[in-house]
């Protein structure tokens, strides 16, 4: 990848945006964005610019799992990062996050291609917003404590806006600070009870995990799950572990199957005391919750390993019962997890909410559908042709429907 074409994947979100508004970089940006969303991001970047700030708390946007950039230095002045760089992934390189040698990788910003709309169309309507990433790869208590000591160090109250894990982020902070620091809440899809999509992650059989092995020149998706994932915090957080009659206790290694990959027992029994620390719901939170998609519902343990329920009651990632939270306002969105923060309707209703508290946008019930219910195991989501794809050697049509594809794996369940 040439210096020219990879300048986006490297550029500080500061920078981006403001090529975005002075229409710098073209070439790169289309690469990372796609053409018609940087047309539309351009544009966005433009209208923001000169807009007069509102007499209101700071608006805090926290990403999703995995959706902020981490990197370190290589000697000179810009990072080098790492999250997300598929060049460094072709070359076996994300072997560097594994936990605790990737500790010296430092947060370097958000990814941009699924939070950038959100924050210019928020800029351009007038708010005070910015960014708190974080390293999604360490635990929530951590990473609440951070984001509290943001707020408390600013002595002024926010607001937040949270994408799915950033959420239970937000909550975790909420728990640690006294009300008046924290105006409102706003959630977007986020797993308050959990969701299955990390334990597909640990055993190597989650879309995304297989998309980013397919990009990984050295590594199959059993190591990256075993090797790498299987060594952060923050995921084994986000797996349901709150015991329900019926349900397998997943905080338990010997529900888990016997064969590699196997979760690791002491970040496991972690996981269950740091989720007792998140913030209840309160009359601030308010949550945009995503429905209508094929979701995986529950698991059961078989001789051949999990086996996964799915329904389309949920985004594709977050089933709509890990989302619901008693004591929350709710509205419902039909839109894959993934890209909630891209979407329209969403940003409005978002708007909407920060005005007035309340919006017609969306609706505050769900019928749900009836669909039968469908299963898939572990065996058969290994099952199929695993080929590799070698970045270097695609041309940008390639490189923008791989970028389109690897970004779509973070939201679907797995086809049967």
């Amino acid at each position: 990848m040439g210096t020219r074409r990879d300048w986006a994947f490297r550029a500080t979100d500061d920078a981006v945006l403001e090529a975005l508004a002075a229409s710098t970089h073209v070439g790169s940006l289309r690469e990372y964005f796609g053409a018609a969303a940087y047309s539309e991001l351009s544009g966005l970047a433009s209208a923001a610019q000169g807009v007069r700030v509102r007499a209101a708390p700071r608006v805090l946007i926290l990403p999703g799992m995995m959706g902020s950039r981490l990197g370190g230095n290589d000697g000179g002045r810009s990072p080098r990062i790492l999250w997300i760089d598929p060049a460094r992934f072709a070359a076996g390189d994300l072997t560097g996050l594994k936990l605790p040698p990737g500790n010296a990788l430092k947060v370097r910003g958000v990814l941009l291609f699924a939070y950038a709309k959100l924050m210019l169309r928020l800029k351009a309507d007038g708010w005070d917003v910015e960014f708190f990433p974080y390293d999604w790869r360490q635990g929530l208590d951590a990473l609440g404590g951070e984001l509290a000591a943001r707020i408390a160090a600013q002595a002024k109250p926010v607001i937040l806006i949270a994408h799915s894990m950033g959420g239970l982020v937000a909550r975790m902070a909420v728990a640690g600070l006294p009300r008046r620091a924290v105006r409102k809440l706003i959630l977007l899809g986020t797993p308050n009870r959990g969701s299955f999509a990390p334990l597909q992650a640990l055993r190597g059989t989650y879309p995304f995990v297989r998309w980013l092995a397919r990009l990984d020149g050295l590594h199959s998706p059993r190591h990256l799950a075993e090797k790498v994932f299987g060594t952060f915090p923050g995921l084994y957080q986000l797996l349901p572990l709150q015991r329900r009659a019926g349900r397998l206790d997943l905080s338990d290694p010997r529900c888990w199957p016997t064969d590699a990959p196997r979760p690791d027992p002491v970040l496991l029994g972690q996981a269950t005391a740091v989720l007792r620390g998140l913030a209840g719901a309160d009359s601030r939170m308010i949550q945009i919750i995503g429905v209508n998609q094929e979701t995986i519902v529950g698991v059961r343990l078989t001789a051949g390993g999990f086996n996964y329920v799915m329904s389309r009651s949920g985004d594709g990632t977050v089933p709509v019962a890990c989302a619901r939270l008693r004591g929350s306002k709710d509205y419902f969105v039909d839109e894959l997890h993934g890209n909630l923060a891209n979407n329209p309707v969403v940003i409005q209703a978002v708007i909407d909410l920060l005005k007035r508290g309340h919006t017609r946008e969306l609706p505050r019930r769900w019928p749900g559908r009836r669909t039968a219910a469908r299963s898939i195991d572990d065996a058969q989501l290994r099952m199929g042709r695993f080929r590799k794809i070698d970045w270097r050697r695609l041309d940008l049509a390639q490189r923008q429907a791989v970028l389109r594809e690897l970004d779509a794996g973070r939201s679907r369940a797995p086809s049967l």
